[in-house]
């Protein structure tokens, strides 16, 4: 025989039983009030009726149907809070939103319900100015309250990127983004705008699959079996995109779980100095660039390019233009500087004879 199953009692909530409870919207009533209407336990507006919402649960959803057809889900929820007389906030929704398949005012309403919102109705919506929030201000709320290496992740991808690749995208998709893609910089990657546009798809499509991941977690295997498979039909087809794209770009995905790659790189070093204002940072970059295992290197690596390169004559044409001008360049600017290099001495002569 099995153990009994153990319960939990539902918190006593007082009503009074003198007088019954009524919908104002559709009229019925009910001795009971619990399981019909909804608490607003600060409103000043609801203490005779032992703070219960003169709006049944079910004209609640009617309405803000309603009101969410005409207006979209958030404006919905603003304008039931102030009806039901319970705060507004901007990350309550938001979080629902984005932890939720769906929005529903019962998961609000129990929310707001918590210790942290106590002795606050709708004016707190008004004094605290929580309606005029753009949808910036509430996403900068959120993200002050990320890690310290949180912030450093976007950060560095700003510097790399050159601007926000993941703007417009909810707070807590923004940190998983730059947290996937930091793992895939080095010292080449922002020489090399369309590689660096096939890793950001790869991580966007990695963010993809784990909602699809999340959606699964949620549903019941015997009851929601359809749902299953149109999910993992879903999320095949990216995980197939994303293998694609790695294979055509040569996007290594392996020891990318570790977060520090990229930043044991010399380039990335070295721009950490150059931040914190290190001195001699400078002179230490000339000296390894200059050094007989940086040399080593590159040779190594024109190496690999030869003999692993097939190029076509378009190719040869377009290496040899580019070739052409960077010596051109590189000439100038060795001209220039030996030209400064005369100046210079004629001017450190002149200086020793007077």
């Amino acid at each position: 025989m099995g153990r009994p199953r153990k319960t939990v009692a539902e918190p006593e909530i007082n009503f009074d039983p003198s007088h019954d409870y009524k919908c104002l919207c559709c009229g019925k009533s009910y001795e009971v009030p619990t399981g019909h209407f909804f608490r607003s336990q600060w409103s000043k507006l609801y203490v005779q009726n032992s703070q219960y919402v003169p709006i049944c649960k079910s004209c609640v959803e009617e309405l803000f149907g309603d009101l969410e057809r005409r207006h979209g889900t958030k404006t919905a929820c603003m304008i039931m809070c102030h009806y039901m007389d319970v705060p507004y906030y901007h990350a309550v929704f938001n979080n629902i939103k984005e932890s939720s398949s769906g929005f529903s005012m019962g998961m609000y309403m129990r929310t707001v319900q918590m210790k942290q919102y106590s002795k606050q109705d709708f004016s707190q919506t008004i004094l605290t100015k929580e309606l005029l929030k753009s949808d910036a201000d509430v996403r900068q709320e959120k993200e002050d309250k990320w890690t310290p290496e949180e912030k450093r992740n976007q950060r560095d991808v700003l510097a790399v990127v050159g601007y926000d690749p993941f703007d417009g995208y909810p707070s807590n998709d923004r940190r998983f983004l730059y947290g996937e893609l930091i793992k895939y910089f080095d010292d080449e990657i922002a020489d090399d705008p369309y590689k660096l546009s096939q890793i950001m798809q790869i991580v966007i499509n990695n963010n993809q699959i784990r909602q699809y991941d999340i959606q699964l977690s949620r549903l019941n295997p015997a009851a929601d079996s359809e749902d299953i498979k149109n999910i993992m039909a879903a999320k095949a087809n990216v995980v197939t995109a994303n293998d694609k794209i790695a294979k055509e770009n040569e996007i290594s995905v392996r020891n990318r779980s570790n977060k520090e790659i990229g930043r044991s790189s010399l380039g990335y070093l070295m721009r950490r100095m150059r931040e914190a204002n290190i001195p001699n940072a400078e002179q230490n970059y000339y000296e390894q660039l200059r050094s007989v295992g940086t040399q080593w290197a590159a040779d190594m690596s024109m190496k690999a390019i030869k003999q692993n390169t097939f190029f076509n004559d378009n190719d040869a044409e377009a290496v040899f233009v580019e070739q052409r001008g960077l010596i051109e360049s590189l000439t100038t600017q060795v001209d220039d500087l030996m030209e400064q290099n005369r100046l210079l001495r004629l001017k450190l002569k002149e200086s020793d004879d007077t």
